[in-house]
């Protein structure tokens, strides 16, 4: 391991050190990390690199490893988000919501989960969460129940919805395009291993939030006697921004046709909405958050510093170095081993960082179609085990803080770790069952 890869290492244990112990805003932390892991680049030249094909202008620098198409989707999908709220919707779904579940804690969870799911095998799960979570928050306070359970659960959920289909989460595109898989391959091999996971990640949520649900609540303030049209403030800018916000969504499923990055449509969405709609933009721009904003950015450079250094790289040829004669542990280790490091960084970097590896074993003669599909699984499931594992995690985490329940590092890591490692299993079994029965 040379100084560069050391002095990177060092630097993500450091933060995330800092992250665990929550004595310290993540979004300080994260940008406190980002800036020495600049000075270090600098010092040891290792940022020269990066390789960043879409900003060639910033090869070589710290800001050429921010994800700019994830800002850029956070941005345009929190813009519309802030203008959907203004308009009541938000109240009209979780008045209905609310009366289908009649109030009961663990119905509501099922149904927020699995309404999560579905939305992110078509839909970034980023977008998923942002209105997921403000339908979330909404139908906490009518029924005055604890929303981080809820919370936790969707973006959870979302992460493993995402797996199923080709566009549902980032890495899956990477994987398709490296492997030649088609959207049909995603629902016919992932879909069923995904849904399976799901149905076992909601065993594991009642046994988790056993203390939450044993508190149900029916009927509060009369719940079935509310009227749901009443909470529409504003029916023309509502049909106006629905309007816009198909639109985006048409444009997410089928981006091929145009050629849009996902955050290209959500800027665009944005600033067709703002024009169309023209709202109080200061109040507008106050509802973004900001601080998840700025932790993306920090938490980018130290993982773009990690992959500049070479650590992602030694990392993937040292999996691929174990598992070149042993099918069965070949799979293994690529699923439980994409796991944890997305568990830890950003799984992109780590995808772009494996991909070149299973080809090469490809070329050695070893099946590598199991391992395309562990591969797919293990970095959809390790990022729900940390706060910092997926963007929609953040975004989650920054939503309890602004209700003055605020999550924290340790207490997502109580529910995340233990619900991945039930995930693993499951994933685990299902897998090598379709490669003893030659499936896969």
């Amino acid at each position: 391991m040379t100084l560069a890869m050391a002095s990177a290492l060092a630097i993500l244990v450091i933060t995330y050190i800092f992250l665990f112990l929550d004595k310290i805003h993540r979004t300080i932390i994260g940008l406190a990390g980002a800036t020495a892991m600049l000075l270090v680049g600098k010092l040891l030249r290792f940022y020269q690199s990066i390789p960043t094909t879409d900003h060639p202008d910033l090869t070589g620098t710290a800001l050429g490893a921010i994800d700019w198409n994830t800002m850029g989707l956070l941005f345009g999908m929190l813009v519309i988000g802030g203008i959907l709220e203004e308009t009541g919707v938000f109240e009209y779904i979780s008045i209905r919501i609310a009366k289908m579940t009649r109030g009961n804690y663990w119905l509501l969870l099922l149904a927020l989960s699995w309404f999560a799911f579905l939305a992110s095998t078509l839909f970034n799960n980023v977008t998923t969460i942002i209105f997921v979570g403000s339908i979330t928050l909404s139908i906490s306070s009518i029924l005055r129940v604890n929303p981080v359970p809820l919370l936790i659960s969707e973006a959870i959920m979302s992460g493993v919805g995402g797996m199923a289909t080709l566009i549902g989460d980032p890495p899956n595109v990477m994987i398709g395009s490296a492997a030649g898989f088609t959207f049909l391959d995603f629902v016919l091999y992932l879909a069923p291993i995904a849904i399976a996971i799901g149905l076992g990640t909601c065993l594991i949520f009642r046994w988790l939030y056993r203390h939450d649900l044993s508190h149900e609540v029916e009927d509060p303030k009369g719940l079935m006697e509310m009227s749901e049209r009443d909470a529409i403030q504003e029916p023309v800018v509502l049909r106006r921004i629905l309007i816009v916000f198909a639109g985006v969504l048409v444009l997410f499923v089928v981006p091929q046709i145009f050629q849009l990055l996902p955050s290209e449509v959500a800027m665009a969405g944005a600033a067709v909405a703002l024009v169309w709609v023209r709202p109080d933009l200061l109040e507008i721009l106050n509802k973004i958050k900001w601080d998840v904003l700025l932790f993306f950015a920090g938490l980018f450079v130290i993982v773009g510093g990690l992959e500049a250094a070479g650590v992602l790289d030694l990392v993937a040829h040292s999996i691929g170095g174990l598992v070149k004669s042993n099918p069965i542990l070949a799979l293994l280790v690529v699923l439980w081993g994409s796991a944890l490091f997305s568990a830890i960084i950003d799984n992109i970097p780590f995808t772009i960082a494996l991909i070149p590896i299973i080809t090469t074993l490809g070329s050695m003669g070893i099946s590598i179609i199991p391992l395309w599909w562990a591969l797919a699984a293990g970095v959809a499931l390790g990022g729900c085990a940390t706060p910092m594992g997926a963007s929609a995690n953040v975004y989650v985490m920054s939503l309890s803080e602004s209700k003055g329940l605020p999550i924290g590092f340790q207490g997502w890591m109580r529910v995340g770790v233990p619900v991945v490692l039930g995930q693993l299993v499951i994933a685990s079994l299902i897998l090598l069952g379709m490669l003893q029965l030659g499936l896969i």
